[in-house]
């Protein structure tokens, strides 16, 4: 038997999307073992990561569903709705982007930065030094499909274990 409990969404927001002001929560769903958070942007557009200009017209939607770090041993599961944008500049070789999210989560990730950011820290703790960019300093690539990439079998275990991400 599983038990769903809805919760307050307005208390959510400021704990899920601190220092973020341009995030909504919908609804929060507590079940045994994960809390899973719905949000949506709050933004009326979005710039086009081509040419700049702004859109508020809105061509389509898709959700993106990111795994976050767990709360009081709960898995967590940000289910959030993206806006694709029409770009409306003649010029411009990009027909729609997507609304950008640069401080919860980056491009095509399924977890959220703060997520991979213990990543990294675990994957350090676990002996993989990371790769040297062009003349940089010694950089971790990001998630733990790059770790199992390298190598790191019984790292990706680990790291999920240690997350919460194996849920």
């Amino acid at each position: 038997m599983v038990l769903v409990m809805q919760t307050d969404a307005l208390f959510w927001g400021p704990l899920v999307f601190e220092g973020i002001d341009d995030m909504e929560v919908e609804a929060v769903t507590a079940t045994f073992g994960t809390v899973e958070v719905v949000a949506r942007g709050r933004a009326g557009g979005a710039s086009c990561p081509d040419c700049g200009r702004s859109s508020g017209r809105v061509h389509d939607r898709y959700q993106r569903r990111l795994r976050d770090l767990p709360l009081a041993d709960q898995g967590f599961v940000i289910r959030l709705t993206v806006r694709r944008f029409i770009c409306g500049s003649a010029s411009c070789p990009r027909w729609t982007f997507a609304e950008p999210f640069s401080r919860l989560t980056v491009p095509h990730s399924r977890f959220t930065t703060r997520l991979n950011r213990a990543l990294e820290r675990v994957g350090a703790r676990l002996g993989w030094a990371g790769r040297r960019s062009a003349g940089g300093p010694a950089r971790l690539r990001r998630g733990t499909d790059d770790l199992v990439a390298q190598g790191h079998g019984t790292a990706r275990s680990a790291v999920q274990y240690s997350a919460g991400a194996g849920r």
